[in-house]
């Protein structure tokens, strides 16, 4: 399925910025993670939220293993898919963790 953004998100294509979400281990390794909109018995994965409310993370540095559900605010350049190959619309990239 194609994406289809409204201008306010458009606009923020390729800037940095801020969100905070549930974290998501991807895969058994701690590796792969994404941040949601809910926790983990009610993501995308398993729920019935769509794939709009999940982000894939991209992180600057290896993060180690994550908390499952634990509510995390991170930044990062945000990159939109149309027709994304991995099954996100969202990806952050170059994400750190936010310290006020």
């Amino acid at each position: 399925m194609e994406a289809s953004y409204p201008e306010s998100i458009l606009s923020l294509q390729g800037k940095e910025v801020y969100i905070t979400g549930y974290v998501l281990p991807v895969d058994n390794k701690g590796e792969l993670y994404a941040l949601s909109a809910y926790p983990f018995s009610s993501c995308f994965f398993c729920g019935g939220a769509g794939p709009e409310t999940v982000m894939g993370l991209e992180f600057a540095a290896p993060p180690g293993r994550l908390p499952t559900d634990a509510v995390k605010t991170y930044s990062g350049k945000l990159i939109l898919a149309h027709k994304p190959s991995n099954g996100f619309y969202f990806t952050l990239t170059n994400v750190k963790p936010f310290t006020p």
